[in-house]
């Protein structure tokens, strides 16, 4: 999944993203509603009525029309997520090995790495067919330095082509399986893949390189009880932090073709 226009375009410092941002960040229904009203209204930002902010009439628009779609944003997404043992039936019809996150306690859901053994293979065979190296599973930071700039991750991601030092893609893997509720593991999720996303732009302003951020997401049940986590994801990719947002079963139908197209 890719930004479509106009968000494509407007770039991830745009004064609108902030708005979607706060817009998130209220509560309930009512509560978000009476501040896009009294936004469209009065075409001022305000906080609590003491510091208050005039914004463009054309930047509200774009939040409200933004608003409108996140709801059939989030719909499509929800229909793509899998079940694990979707997950894993995929990887054994490809014969694709799969590991296991294990917990201490036993009484923990001993979590699949199928998405991540889907993403590694698929990539692994398009790099192999175009004769590109690959670094599937990173034990350190990505690291660019070009023309005296340089930029080091925050952490360590979960795929980068065609090594650590300097790749032209990488990718963040957020699978989630099992009957709970997720917690606060999803919504870190969002804020890693926030700042991997942002202190990549910021570098490529400085630097003039281009790095296709890439970010998968699955786990069915997990993410239906984590939906405005979700959103947030979709709100990233059209904010242009991510560059291309895989959720569910894309990884079987959309990873292949969107690697290739980067690499040939």
């Amino acid at each position: 999944m890719q930004a479509t226009e106009p968000w494509k375009s407007l770039g991830w410092r745009h004064t609108a993203w902030e708005l979607v941002r706060y817009y998130c960040s209220l509560r309930g229904k009512n509560q978000k509603e009476e501040w896009l009203r009294k936004l469209d209204s009065s075409e001022m930002f305000s906080v609590d009525d003491s510091s208050v902010l005039p914004v463009d009439r054309a930047d509200i628009d774009l939040v409200l029309q933004y608003v409108q779609l996140r709801p059939k944003l989030l719909n499509d997404a929800l229909g793509n997520l899998r079940a694990e043992e979707e997950a894993l039936a995929y990887c054994k019809a490809n014969a694709v090995v799969v590991g296991t996150t294990g917990t201490k306690s036993t009484d923990h859901h001993q979590s699949s790495k199928a998405l991540v053994a889907a993403v590694s293979a698929v990539a692994r065979a398009v790099c192999s067919s175009l004769d590109i190296e690959l670094s599937p599973d990173p034990q350190r930071r990505c690291v660019w330095c070009r023309d005296h700039h340089l930029h080091v991750t925050a952490r360590n991601l979960d795929g980068a082509i065609p090594s650590l030092a300097n790749p032209v893609v990488i990718w963040e893997i957020k699978e989630y399986w099992g009957k709970t509720s997720g917690g606060s593991k999803m919504s870190d999720a969002v804020y890693e893949c926030n700042l991997v996303g942002r202190e990549l732009r910021e570098y490529e302003e400085r630097s003039g390189v281009t790095v296709e951020h890439i970010v998968f997401v699955d786990g069915r049940e997990q993410w239906n009880k984590r939906k405005s986590d979700l959103s947030r994801f979709l709100d990233l990719l059209h904010q242009g932090l991510i560059d291309n947002l895989l959720i569910g079963r894309q990884v079987e139908t959309d990873w292949e073709p969107a690697l290739r197209g980067l690499l040939s």
